[in-house]
């Protein structure tokens, strides 16, 4: 037996030597206190636990909640930005369709090495 479990042990029973000379209103405040700290006491995980390997688990899972949640967070985000950007692109796309569709060029004129040309010309002397 070790020192401690020993002490423990002695003072259990130099305690229990007085135990029936205590007052009874001491002895009910005392049970008081002893039922409110079990209360207070902090309540075990329920669930089925295998040789410590449950508890690695939970230790390994809820200890990371934070990190987890965050990082699913960051990726919600993400992938709302891509999906929002993509809509605004295709916007302007359909912006550049429209435009083209209802201007009095045929589309064929677009597509003329010339015009290319004449465009470059054109924004080139606008910028100056």
């Amino acid at each position: 037996m070790n020192e401690d479990t020993e002490f423990g042990y002695k003072t259990r029973q130099v305690l229990n030597l007085g135990l029936d000379t205590l007052n009874k209103q001491v002895a009910l405040r005392l049970h008081q206190g002893r039922q409110a700290a079990l209360n207070n006491q902090r309540v075990p995980v329920k669930g089925i636990r295998i040789a410590g390997i449950g508890q690695t688990l939970e230790f390994a899972f809820l200890s990371n909640a934070r990190n987890l949640l965050a990082i699913m967070a960051l990726s919600v985000g993400a992938m709302g930005t891509y999906y929002w950007n993509a809509f605004e692109e295709a916007r302007e796309y359909e912006e550049i369709d429209s435009a083209l569709l209802a201007d009095e060029l045929p589309p064929s004129a677009y597509l003329d090495r010339g015009f290319h040309a004449w465009l470059e010309r054109a924004s080139d002397s606008s910028s100056q």
